[in-house]
């Protein structure tokens, strides 16, 4: 057969066929390998800058908190450990199956070695029977390392692909060569040109690349075959094309909404997860695959509400509970032939927020009602008794009068404080921002409270640390905080004891603290200690004449003034507010 021109051409078209595919499929392969592996490195990168900048939020006093990291970092996806600045695990995934046993010991590995010194150390390697992509991150405060971030992901599902695209290009060679024989012994003595030319031209077309032409010189048959040949070339590149931005726009759709969205098949088991839906359910898509909705969220009706929707033609709504969460679920059944589900779509709508802020409307109401009502049929007893013959009697007359404008009083309390919230919530109030001494500012408002401090023997002390500069603040306002903090101090603190004042600057803020020697407050009861109405002592608060506003408002006044306000306290050993003021001159703070 070599001795032919015909059976030469079929070897050399064989030839150049198979190395032809053989180099484009190394590149590709190559290149590929390449493109997998440094996107995984990328997004292993990308998360590590993500999860450093969610743990600067952890960081007190100039390192982590190792409580708030590993709380944080167990919900956070993927393998990755957070150590301290000693080495020593902190945080870690629920994807590491050895989690429990790697928290609390020192981590020590070539991999994070480098990151106790400020470099990022990237590696590819193997675990076990997986290969896998290291990456160590270093967590700096000023320039010091106060943690490493460690990641690590697996290759395998790149490999696979590789694999796959192996086969397939296997295939196209093997179908490549089994064409270029065909043609090549019909036409070789007479289109061996064009054919070489279909032939490249081919293999790069089954390579990805839609846009080569074939060049048609001739208006026979070959001619028409090369037109048709570019004409479907281009065909199909506009389909590959309008496919691909149609799956682009679909998946950037389903990658960006807030709501999740999972997908079911016909038999109820879930083919799809977008990222809220992750999230959601805290589990990666990989993982729903194959599983039944109520397999991820077991008890919480969903599976009630899927058979009911399956039932119906038109969209079911349902609320559903998952854990700490309250979801709106939109439950959609597909039918193929409009009889039997094909398929089920259902959207799920976070309604937490909206629950809660409806629970703290509802209380609000109930409050204020309560807190009018009283004083209001205090007020109606007192008034019927006079109107009765009591008013008669001048010593029980002004004794009842004194109790109405007492009640009276407490009311009008209440509706200052309500009207001043109401302005802070809306904006609509008046300030005046500007730099303020907080030393006389402080000792002001000590001076207004002095009274009460000498009746029950309390001693007030104000300390301010040198060089500490102005608050850039609304005085009145302000002072009202101080005011509110103080006379809870005093409220209570048993009689001998002390309150402490201290003034001291915090970088570019100035630090503000009242520390008192009295009863404490419940561990139970400082989450909602800033809540509106809300009291520890309800009862003791009620009969001195609180609102249960004054907290709740000294936290608004000081965040509209770009602080920040914190309380720490123990039972019987005391309790510290803190807030803090931006000084004067080093921030801009927008007055509302």
């Amino acid at each position: 057969m070599l001795r032919s021109i015909q059976g030469k051409l079929v070897v050399v078209y064989l030839l150049l066929i198979v190395v032809a595919m053989e180099l484009a499929s190394l590149y590709l392969l190559r290149e590929l390998e390449r493109s997998y592996i440094g996107k995984v490195q990328d997004d292993l990168h990308q998360s590590a800058q993500l999860l450093a900048g969610q743990l600067s939020n952890f960081i007190v006093d100039g390192s982590l908190d190792a409580a708030a990291v590993d709380q944080y970092m167990e919900r956070w996806p993927g393998e990755v450990l957070v150590l301290d600045a000693n080495g020593v695990v902190i945080g870690a995934t629920a994807r590491l199956s050895n989690r429990e046993e790697l928290l609390g010991l020192k981590f020590s590995h070539d991999d994070v070695s480098p990151a106790f010194f400020g470099n990022i150390n990237r590696r590819i390697g193997q675990e076990g029977e997986r290969r896998m992509a290291y990456e160590a991150v270093p967590i700096t405060v000023d320039g010091n390392v106060i943690g490493v971030i460690y990641l690590k992901d697996s290759l395998e599902e790149a490999y696979a692909r590789l694999s796959d695209l192996r086969d397939i290009l296997l295939v196209a060679t093997l179908l490549a060569m089994a064409s270029t024989v065909v043609l090549s012994f019909a036409l070789a003595r007479t289109i061996t040109g064009p054919i070489r030319e279909l032939t490249r031209t081919a293999a790069q077309i089954a390579g990805g690349n839609f846009d080569q032409v074939i060049p048609v010189r001739s208006s026979d048959e070959i001619g028409q075959l090369g037109e048709m040949f570019n004409r479907m070339s281009r065909q199909l590149k506009e389909t590959m094309d309008e496919i691909q931005e149609e799956k682009s726009q679909a998946e950037a759709i389903l990658t960006h909404m807030a709501d999740g969205l999972m997908a079911l098949d016909g038999s109820g088991r879930i083919i799809r997860l977008n990222p809220a839906a992750e999230r959601m359910f805290q589990v990666s898509q990989a993982q729903a695959v194959g599983l039944h909705p109520q397999e991820l969220a077991g008890g919480s009706g969903l599976e009630e509400a899927l058979l009911e929707a399956w039932g119906q033609s038109s969209v079911l709504s349902r609320q559903v509970r998952l854990k700490d969460r309250v979801l709106q679920a939109y439950i959609t059944p597909l039918r193929s032939d409009g009889q039997h589900p094909a398929g089920t779509v259902i959207v799920f709508h976070d309604i937490t927020e909206l629950e809660k802020v409806e629970r703290l409307r509802r209380e609000f109401v109930a409050n204020v009602s309560h807190e009018l009502k009283t004083p209001l049929t205090t007020v109606k007893s007192y008034v019927e008794t006079l109107l009765d013959g009591a008013a008669d009697d001048p010593e029980v007359r002004t004794r009842f009068l004194q109790v109405v404008d007492s009640e009276t009083e407490r009311m009008a309390r209440l509706v200052r404080d309500l009207l001043q919230l109401t302005h802070m919530d809306e904006g609509t109030g008046t300030w005046t921002f500007g730099p303020q001494d907080m030393g006389e500012l402080v000792a002001e408002a000590v001076a207004r409270l002095r009274v009460q401090a000498e009746q029950k023997r309390l001693t007030v002390t104000c300390a301010v640390a040198p060089g500490t500069p102005a608050a850039y603040c609304d005085y009145e306002k302000v002072q009202q905080v101080v005011i509110n903090l103080l006379a809870n101090a005093i409220e209570f603190t048993p009689s001998g004891g002390q309150i402490r004042i201290t003034i001291a600057p915090a970088g570019g803020e100035v630090r503000v603290t009242v520390a008192d020697t009295g009863i404490g407050i419940p561990p139970e009861d400082l989450p909602r200690i800033f809540e509106r109405f809300y009291r520890v002592e309800k009862a003791r608060s009620r009969t001195m004449g609180g609102t249960g506003l004054g907290l709740s408002i000294a936290k608004q006044i000081v965040e509209l003034s770009g602080g920040k306000i914190d309380i720490e306290s123990e039972v019987g050993r005391g309790t510290a507010v803190t807030f803090t003021l931006p000084a004067a001159g080093a921030a801009e703070v927008n007055a509302p």
